[in-house]
């Protein structure tokens, strides 16, 4: 059976909860990630277990598997991903969401909190066109227009940059937002579930991770799976930790870009790097 049978079915069997319930109870814009690489028929398992505690699954019109294309901003040199890899304090990432069964379309800012916790800005654009949406799931290339040459979408990411303190001054801030160009873009299948507790659990399976145009393709094997805490750990979390599971540093943009620039530094990500280079094997 094919992952996104086994893993989509696990949660078309648990009860449902809406987006609106599933934002009033655990929308968690300040938290701590931990991040999985894990073959489906695990990821099936931990959903089945989650079940008993109360776990309901993110369901929209009947359906609990959503498609989602993310892109992704960096200077021409890759600052942002350099500074992920050598784990500089002030450090962000900036991509646009697009929801392709929706076509509701966001720019999100990642910063992180003295804490240590993700922070999450976001912006509402326009939605993106039903056939354009399409288009992408079947794997068209479609270029992401430039978001930041429209002044008010510029001068919004400057005050958040200068809100998370990674830009001193306004002016360093619109210097910094003016420099970003598309770097990379990530094609996956997704499913939410929230538990009791108030955490969340993502499962990312069919990832692709790609140049802007569309090049230099990388399919990603397993089910990338992401808890999302206000502290401690997770039900979730608990399970694959008694399971020998750890987590991974994990991210779609670093995986993508090093994958398709390994003459950059990749040091961070070598342990998710060579688990994807053993589960294509």
């Amino acid at each position: 059976m094919r992952t996104a049978d086994v893993v989509g079915e696990s949660f078309a069997r648990l009860p449902e909860i809406s987006l609106d319930e599933l934002a009033a109870s655990a929308s968690l814009l300040t938290r701590i990630d931990r991040k999985y690489l894990l073959q489906a028929d695990v990821a099936a398992d931990l959903v089945a277990s989650l079940a008993a505690s109360g776990a309901r699954a993110l369901t929209i019109d009947g359906q609990s598997a959503f498609g989602y294309l993310s892109d992704y901003d960096d200077t021409p040199d890759f600052s942002l991903y350099r500074a992920a890899a050598t784990k500089r304090r002030r450090r962000f990432k900036l991509r646009s969401r697009v929801y392709l069964d929706s076509g509701m379309h966001f720019l999100e800012l990642k910063t992180r909190s003295g804490r240590g916790h993700n922070v999450k800005d976001r912006l509402r654009l326009e939605d993106v066109p039903v056939g354009v949406c399409a288009a992408i799931r079947l794997g068209r290339s479609v270029k992401r227009p430039d978001l930041l040459v429209r002044p008010e979408v510029r001068e919004w990411l400057a005050e958040r940059l200068a809100d998370r303190e990674i830009a001193g001054t306004r002016r360093e801030a619109l210097r910094v937002a003016a420099s970003l160009t598309p770097a990379a873009r990530s094609v996956y299948t997704r499913s939410t579930l929230c538990l009791p507790e108030g955490s969340r659990l993502t499962a990312d399976r069919a990832l692709v991770l790609c140049a802007p145009s569309g090049d230099a393709r990388v399919e990603v094997p397993g089910v990338v799976v992401e808890t999302k805490s206000a502290g401690r750990a997770s039900a979730a979390d608990r399970w694959l930790w008694s399971n020998g599971h750890r987590p991974l540093r994990i991210s779609k943009y670093a995986l993508g870009v090093a994958s398709i620039h390994p003459e950059l530094p990749s040091n961070r990500w070598n342990r998710a790097m060579k688990r994807l280079g053993d589960e294509r094997t």
